[in-house]
C-alpha cells in the first residue's frame, strides 16, 4: 500500500513537473540547507565572502532568514558581490518576515534615509522578494530557536521546510 502511493506520488509530480512551463522544482534536504546557512554565515564572520556566497544562495532563495539577512548586507556592503543598495534592501525586507527586532529596526533605519524613488524601487523588490522567496512561498516555518546557545552571539532563527513542492528562483546578482 505505501509503495503504490508513493509511485503515485511520484507520477503526479512528475507530471506536474514536466506539464507546467515554472520554474523548476528542487528536492532537497532540509537539513543540507541548514549546515549550509550555517556555514556560509561562518564564512562571512571570517571575511570570505566568495565562500559565504556560494554557501548562502541556495538557502536564501529557499526561505532561509539567517542566510538572507547575510546576503543583504553582502549586498549593501559590496562584499563579493556588486553594491546594490536595492537587492540588499530586498534581502532584508524579506529576511524581516522572521519578526526579529534588530532586523526589522536596520531595514526601517535604511529605508527612512532613502529617496521617495528609491523606496519606491525598495518596495517594489520587497514585494517581489516576498513573493518569490518568503515563508508562504516557500513553505518555511521559521522562529527564533529555543536553544540557550546563540550563534555569533546573536539570535538564531531557525526555519524549516514543510513538504510539498515550490518554485525555485534564481538569486539575482546584479540590479
Amino acid at each position: 500500500m505505501n509503495h503504490q502511493r508513493l509511485s503515485a506520488t511520484l507520477l503526479v509530480l512528475v507530471a506536474l513537473i514536466t506539464g507546467c512551463n515554472s520554474s523548476p522544482v528542487s528536492l532537497y534536504s532540509d537539513n543540507t540547507m541548514k549546515k549550509k546557512e550555517y556555514n556560509g554565515v561562518k564564512a562571512y564572520r571570517k571575511g570570505e565572502f566568495e565562500e559565504a556566497f556560494n554557501y548562502l544562495k541556495e538557502p536564501a532563495a529557499l526561505g532561509y532568514k539567517s542566510a538572507q539577512y547575510t546576503l543583504a548586507f553582502m549586498f549593501l556592503k559590496g562584499q563579493y558581490l556588486e553594491q546594490s543598495t536595492k537587492l540588499g534592501m530586498g534581502w532584508l525586507g524579506v529576511a524581516a518576515e522572521a519578526g526579529v527586532e534588530n532586523w526589522s529596526q536596520q531595514y526601517d533605519t535604511f529605508y527612512a534615509a532613502a529617496t521617495t524613488e528609491d523606496k519606491q524601487e525598495i518596495d517594489a523588490i520587497v514585494a517581489v522578494y516576498i513573493e518569490q522567496f518568503g515563508v508562504k512561498a516557500q513553505n518555511m516555518t521559521c522562529r527564533r530557536s529555543t536553544s540557550p546557545r546563540r550563534t555569533f552571539g546573536e539570535i538564531k532563527i531557525d526555519c524549516s521546510k514543510h513538504d510539498g513542492a515550490v518554485t525555485v528562483y534564481e538569486v539575482d546578482t546584479i540590479e
